[in-house]
Parts: C-alpha cells; structure tokens; sequence
C-alpha cells in the first residue's frame, strides 16, 4: 500500500501569503504557481489515482475557536473521497479539549496535526504538556497509541513573525518524544525544515517513538545529509510525504525512492517508509 503521509489542502488566500514571500518559496524549492490548480480535493484523489497512491493523509490545523469546525470540515472530504484520509488538530488553549480528542477518537482518527507556530502556541509549555498527556491517556483506554504530527518550520520567526518559543525546532522535537513516550511524535520535513543540519544531527538521535517525515526535505537537505539521517534512523521510522499541493506524486515518489535505494534500504524496508509505518501509526 502507498500512502502519503503529508498533504494539505489550502485556500486561495494561504498560497497568495506563501507566494508574496519569494525568498522563502525560493529557499523551500515550492512550486507556487502550479500549486493553485491542485487545492480541491478532488484534485489531491485524482492524483492520487493516477500515482497509484491507495491514501493521502490531510494535515488541518486551526486556532483555538476553529478546531471542531476544521475537523469535521475535512472529516468530510473523506466520506466523499476513498483515497483521502485526515488527521484531527488540537490546540493547547482551546476548550474542553478532551472531548474532542475522544470525539476524533471514536471517528478512528488516532493522529493529529500540531503546526505551534502558524497555531501560536509553546509546544513545551505547561499547558500544552497537560493536553499532550491527555491524549495520551485516552488513547490508551481505547488501548490505541495516538500519533502526534509536528511542524518543524524553524524559519517561522524571520518568515511569519511566530516568536522563537513557539517553533518546533529539533530540540523541541526530541525534548517532546522524551516527555511523551506514550505517544508517537513525528517531525514533519525530516525533523527541522531549514534547520542547521548539525541541529538537527545534534538534537534528534534515535528515539524508540520519533518518527520523521519525507515531505520537502529532499529539496532542502543534500542528498548526503538526508540519507544520513535515514541511516541512522532506519526504515521503520521514516514515512513518506509530499508535502502536496507544493510537491506533486509522480515526482517525489521517484525523488524519494531513488534516496531509499541509495541508503540501502531493501524492497521490504522501502514499503514501510511508502506505506507500513503510516498504517501502523495511523490506525489506517
């Protein structure tokens, strides 16, 4: 089964704010202007299609007073679309959080997307611990371990504005699977997008419940650098993403496998990072 495991569907508006920003779309090799034509879901499952892709994971997220509403609004493209799936999103300052994780839960959605910067919120903070335990227990008495989905954008603060505590920088990522190992943590763009690549090498060494993310990061890392990090964190902990509607199907998945190979990953070993991890992790 291929499966990937990082797509967006974004408005108008959102790809207008990422395209008046040239540098950024130059440093994050982002196909901007044909990103526009592949917003609808019909056009992520018509790709989808075409690419072999059996399912490609939505990743919301929203502010504290839009999280039930975004959650059901891609909810809903799934029931209308057999080769869409969605995580659920969170937010630390939102009400009665729990209710909404149980809520997701019984839909059988056992992951979620956290995006602290855009979201506005510490991920190692008080608060946002206390929400991050909670789901945690209540996967647990569903006797699921849920999957936690983090944006690792350092350049937020020079880009969006985001103040430095709110990114999800490889630090932060490492201190959360250390916090929670109840929960699986997955660092989006192979763990730090535009990080220092000794940042990234320094901060996250192989932890039994990290997991990374393909999307963008063979656009961003040399090929050296992103093999590196799949040797040293192994096959079953690295999941295929695109990053969609930026990067397109037919070429990150040949971009991707190519990378895989040269690693040393075998046929087995390649359909866990393309599907079996994400099954796994997901509850898929």
């Amino acid at each position: 089964m291929l499966i990937d495991s990082h797509c967006h569907i974004f408005t108008n508006r959102i790809v207008e704010n990422v395209t008046a920003k040239p540098q950024m779309v130059k440093e994050l090799k982002l196909n901007t202007e044909d990103s526009v034509q592949r917003l609808a879901p019909k056009s992520l499952q018509s790709s989808a299609e075409a690419n072999g892709v059996d399912i490609s994971l939505l990743l919301p997220s929203a502010s504290p007073n839009k999280v039930r509403s975004e959650n059901d609004r891609f909810y809903q493209w799934t029931l209308q679309f057999d080769r869409i799936r969605t995580l659920g999103t969170l937010h630390p300052t939102m009400e009665d959080s729990a209710a909404e994780v149980s809520r997701l839960l019984d839909l059988r959605i056992q992951g979620f997307k956290l995006s602290s910067f855009s979201q506005r919120f510490d991920p190692l903070s008080k608060e946002s611990g206390r929400m991050f335990a909670e789901v945690e227990r209540l996967g647990y008495r569903r006797g699921v371990t849920p999957t936690l989905v983090f944006d690792t954008f350092v350049r937020a603060d020079v880009y969006f504005g985001a103040p430095v505590e709110y990114l999800t920088t490889p630090y932060t990522l490492g201190e959360l699977a250390r916090r929670h190992l109840g929960l699986n943590i997955v660092g989006a763009h192979m763990g730090g997008l535009l990080a220092d690549f000794d940042e990234i090498h320094r901060h996250l060494t192989p932890i039994p419940n990290l997991f990374l993310d393909t999307a963008n990061a063979a656009h961003t890392l040399t090929a050296e650098q992103f093999i590196e990090l799949l040797k040293i964190h192994g096959a079953m902990h690295i999941l295929f993403g695109t990053d969609w509607p930026w990067f397109i199907h037919a070429y990150e998945i040949r971009k991707i496998d190519l990378l895989l190979d040269r690693a040393g990953y075998n046929h087995t070993e390649r359909k866990a990072v393309f599907g079996g991890n994400a099954i796994r992790l997901f509850g898929l």
